[in-house]
């Protein structure tokens, strides 16, 4: 009977990761960090500890969030420590090689996030309010990961974007390359940052025609097939 207590938090915990209601958790968990954290606290500090925090957070909740599968759950973790060992090393070690790393270990892990959040949205059940709150959260990434695509070639050409002269930022600046993705995914299109190199005009083009085709064709459907 001591242990009782301790135990019914664990059915709880378990109730709680093995429903949607995690894709609810991390799609507002995404939205401070893409939204309020990460350009707050990376405007010209790409190494501020308060934004890879936010990131580690976004971390577990998509281990979470994903799949009840136990295989593939450890293999989220293992894309998971592989992120955040990376990216708290660059906190560390603010050398070009490991930014390159990080960036690459953060489009690898949010790349498979996104894959299984989607195939949880259209797992059996029916569709529900947290799997639209998960496909929205796949919305959200898809800017963190083209930001992170225009961060590598920015690291490996400087030359790849132009900036408006009066643009201060640190170096690189990651946080107005995550702005560009946003700006470029919902076709907003400000214009104050321009690719140039071909290569990131081509990410630009192809993030515009997802930004436009996805709420148009998947979210749209989703809501349709919702019922309360």
């Amino acid at each position: 009977m001591a242990h009782s207590p301790l135990i019914k938090a664990r059915q709880d915990w378990r109730k709680w990761v093995n429903t949607d209601h995690g894709l609810a958790a991390l799609l507002l968990v995404l939205v401070a960090y893409g939204f309020i954290i990460y350009p707050l606290a990376c405007a010209k500090d790409t190494t501020n500890p308060l934004a890879a925090s936010a990131f580690s957070a976004v971390l577990v909740l998509g281990v979470l969030a994903t799949t009840r599968h136990k295989a593939v759950r450890m293999g989220m973790v293992t894309l998971a420590v592989f992120a955040f060992t990376s990216r708290w090393l660059h906190l560390l070690i603010q050398a070009h090689s490991v930014h390159v790393i990080a960036a690459s270990a953060s489009i690898l892990f949010f790349s498979v996030l996104s894959f299984l959040i989607i195939q949880r949205v259209f797992s059996g059940g029916g569709i529900t309010i947290f799997r639209i709150c998960g496909a929205m959260a796949v919305y959200i990434i898809l800017g963190i990961v083209w930001g992170e695509l225009f961060v590598l070639v920015y690291l490996f050409d400087p030359s790849s974007f132009y900036f408006q002269p009066s643009s201060q930022f640190g170096e690189p600046p990651v946080s107005d390359l995550l702005y560009f993705s946003f700006t470029t995914l919902t076709t907003l299109g400000v214009g104050d940052i321009l690719p140039i190199h071909p290569i990131a005009r081509s990410l630009t083009t192809l993030e515009a025609l997802v930004g436009q085709l996805y709420p148009a064709v998947l979210l749209a459907r989703l809501v349709t097939l919702y019922h309360k």
